[in-house]
């Protein structure tokens, strides 16, 4: 562990997935199970509280969920069904099986993203994800002006087309 006075700018791991999920709670609540494409096997490796905050928020709310390790080639897909992916190439898999088995996004089946890019917003894919923008302002901010302290970066819910 780092100890002085230096710039931390973090991530709420837990809540932060929690509350986005909280934010988007009456288009969720359209759907029937929610799926979290969560890759035990990634190359960076996410942080595992990440299911902590998304059991808490199935829990609360008594909705029926499931955790996968990927999006297969042969998923079976439901009217219903609302997936949440971090990985670009589950998000890129999950959209195709979608298109081929002739469902609407967002209407037959719900897709939520996490980590916004700009190819998402293009193509009108909800997404829960904190703000890198403002993360490099933040830490610049403090640089220039020497300021030292912990700070938590905001993490927000970004309705879209695909809720």
């Amino acid at each position: 562990k780092i100890s002085g006075d230096i710039i931390e700018i973090y991530q709420d791991f837990d809540n932060n997935i929690y509350d986005a999920l909280e934010e988007g709670l009456n288009k969720i609540l359209n759907y029937k199970k929610i799926f979290l494409v969560y890759p035990e096997k990634a190359i960076y490796p996410y942080p595992k509280r990440i299911l902590n905050g998304f059991v808490k928020f199935c829990s609360k709310h008594l909705i029926d969920f499931e955790i996968l390790n990927e999006i297969y080639e042969d998923i079976v897909l439901k009217k219903g069904d609302l997936f949440i992916t971090i990985e670009e190439s589950d998000l890129i898999s999950l959209i195709k099986q979608i298109r081929d088995n002739e469902f609407h996004i967002g209407k037959d089946i719900g897709v939520i993203s996490y980590n916004d890019t700009p190819l998402k917003e293009l193509l009108g894919i909800t997404v829960i994800s904190t703000d890198f923008k403002l993360m490099g302002e933040t830490c610049a901010k403090m640089i220039i002006n020497k300021e030292t302290g912990k700070v938590k970066n905001p993490f927000n819910f970004i309705d879209r087309d695909s809720l």
